[in-house]
């Protein structure tokens, strides 16, 4: 073995840091990239707003022939001065309407209590001894959102023997399972409808009978079975079913936090007589261009070497971020103008005229590589004269028809749906029925991509759909 110098020719990829962000800049959508300016606002002083809003600041009048040290100081006072300035900025562009206001009080989230903290406070109410207390405070730190046990009652059982009586558990159990919601503190779906058909002064035998024996018969759709096994009528189980129907599979959903989205779309699609207007929803991102200052502190810094590559690299910073923004607002354009486009039909007469596409036909259209088609797609959204819809929506596949041309994956999944919806129950068709229907308007669709599309529908299969 030996160590030696070997020169090599060989050919690599490498991304500049342009590349990298443009990529980062293209996913983001409207909303992240105004967050994204500010945050690059506040940290680079090289940056600034291009309108003039008020009085302009007097950072220039206070900058004369510097020496070094003066220079470094009045670098690092530029960090205070652009966050006041572009808060200003949104002020002003705010003031002429009340979205923004309306905006920040939708998303001012109210606290939300959970259904521990609602059974915390009815066991407290009860006042009771310190054991019971407790046990039930343990049981109810082991309830989950849903208000179903976390782990079966013999675990929980385990993990406190040695500190309490399995009896007093008992006891507490079965007390936390009367508290509110009816049906809490259950182990799995079964006990919950079971404890709810407890809760209710009336008494339910066949309701009972029905979810003790007969769960798996009544998973399967076996409803004639149910029926010979208890003694009863069909119809009288189907009445039976409606009640249990009517139960709360999930106790605690009154209590679930839930988080409102609010999407503001990206691209507005207008429909005016017969034609189509696209408008890229840029107004709230603000035109930023590089700070004059900052190029003039950069020619007073000539020979001194440590500010001017301080400086040299926060213009930069700033022009690259400048670019990336505006090829964003370009790419993002040209996209939403092929996709309009080629779904015109779509745009003007609704979902039932969507076309299958794909994302090579729009980066063909575009000029640019598939993957900037996904990057710039991805959570961003059109509002069209038919409603709000992700971009990715319009990119599915499809079958071919008769006539060589692609019938979307979208619409083949609806007329599914409604051939089933109108099917007659007692007899639901079965998938090689619902294929033969499509051959026969123009689909060659094979059975088994029904099953797959009925699948991804959640759409019950025909034995399960059937009604006695």
């Amino acid at each position: 073995m030996k160590i030696e110098i070997v020169q090599s020719l060989q050919q690599q990829q490498i991304l500049a840091p342009q590349m990298i962000l443009s990529m980062d800049i293209l996913l983001l959508t409207g909303q992240e990239l105004e967050a994204r300016i500010e945050k690059e606002f506040m940290e680079n002083p090289a940056l600034e707003i291009a309108e003039s809003f008020g009085e302009a600041t007097p950072i220039a009048e206070q900058i004369g022939p510097p020496e070094e040290t003066d220079m470094i100081a009045k670098l690092n006072s530029f960090h205070d001065l652009p966050p006041l300035k572009y808060s200003e900025i949104r002020t002003k562009r705010s003031s002429d309407s009340d979205f923004d206001k309306q905006e920040a009080l939708q998303n001012i989230e109210g606290s939300q209590q959970s259904i521990r903290d609602h059974l915390t406070q009815q066991l407290h109410i009860l006042d009771l001894p310190i054991p019971f207390d407790e046990i039930g405070e343990f049981i109810i730190n082991n309830i989950d959102d849903r208000g179903y046990l976390l782990h079966s009652v013999d675990e929980l059982k385990e993990s406190i023997k040695d500190k309490y009586s399995l009896g007093d558990f008992d006891r507490t159990l079965q007390l936390i399972r009367s508290l509110d919601p009816a049906g809490v503190g259950a182990e799995n779906l079964q006990e919950c409808l079971l404890l709810q058909l407890e809760r209710d002064p009336q008494e339910y035998p066949l309701e009972t009978a029905i979810l003790t024996h007969h769960v798996d018969d009544l998973e399967k759709n076996k409803i004639p079975k149910i029926a010979r096994d208890l003694g009863k009528s069909v119809e009288d189980i189907k009445e039976a079913l409606e009640l249990i129907a009517s139960l709360e599979p999930n106790p605690g959903r009154s209590f679930a936090t839930s988080h409102t989205q609010f999407v503001r779309p990206d691209v507005v699609i207008e429909l005016d007589d017969d034609h189509l207007k696209v408008k890229i929803q840029d107004s709230n991102i603000p035109d930023i261009r590089v700070s004059d200052t900052c190029k003039d502190l950069l020619k007073q810094s000539r020979g001194k070497k440590q500010i001017s590559d301080f400086l040299r690299k926060k213009i930069d910073s700033a022009q690259w971020l400048i670019q990336a923004i505006q090829q964003r607002r370009e790419t993002l354009r040209d996209i939403t103008y092929s996709i309009v486009e080629y779904q015109r039909d779509f745009m003007k007469h609704g979902p039932k005229k969507l076309k299958a596409m794909k994302m090579q036909s729009i980066a063909d259209r575009v000029g640019v590589h598939i993957s900037t088609i996904s990057r710039a797609i991805k959570g961003k959204y059109i509002q069209t004269p038919h409603g709000l819809y992700e971009m990715r929506y319009f990119f599915t596949g499809g079958v071919e028809r008769e006539d060589g041309e692609l019938e979307s994956r979208r619409n083949i999944y609806r007329r599914i749906a409604e051939l089933i919806d109108n099917e007659d129950k007692s007899k639901p068709l079965s998938d090689t029925a619902i294929a033969k229907k499509l051959r026969e308007e123009g689909l060659e669709i094979a059975r088994r991509t029904v099953t797959k599309y009925r699948d991804q529908e959640n759409i019950p299969p025909s034995r399960l759909r059937r009604e006695y």
